[in-house]
């Protein structure tokens, strides 16, 4: 009796100790590139988070950090380093068909497109 208590027990402070918020998001394939002093970087191929904007805020601690209504990438490039862009609305929840101007969190102007095809 004693040794089912202890399991339970156990199994409740892991549970507890391991529950993760959960944010509705999904990966995707892009493709993206900087604009520089004179014209923009070459593409790169990366993978994306796709995140609305209220659950981007709670994942940063913030209420109003992001608009909650906006959907917005992010890519991943260190430990600690990510670049955030506001995607258009007319994107639906997903990054642009078309090579699109974006913004990232700094205020510099980048292109993302979906998926690696022609990534230049």
């Amino acid at each position: 009796m004693l040794n089912i208590t202890m399991k339970k027990t156990a199994l409740i402070l892991i549970l507890l100790f391991n529950i993760n918020p959960v944010f509705a998001s999904s990966t995707q394939e892009v493709c993206i590139k900087y604009e520089k002093e004179i014209g923009w970087s070459k593409g790169y191929s990366v993978e994306a988070t796709i995140i609305s904007g209220s659950d981007l805020n709670t994942a940063v601690g913030s209420f109003s950090r992001f608009k909650p209504f906006s959907t917005y990438a992010v890519v991943f490039w260190d430990q600690g380093q990510a670049s955030i862009f506001e995607l258009p609305p007319l994107s639906m929840g997903s990054a642009p068909i078309f090579e699109t101007q974006v913004k990232d969190q700094e205020g510099r102007t980048w292109k993302i497109k979906e998926g690696h095809t022609f990534c230049q």
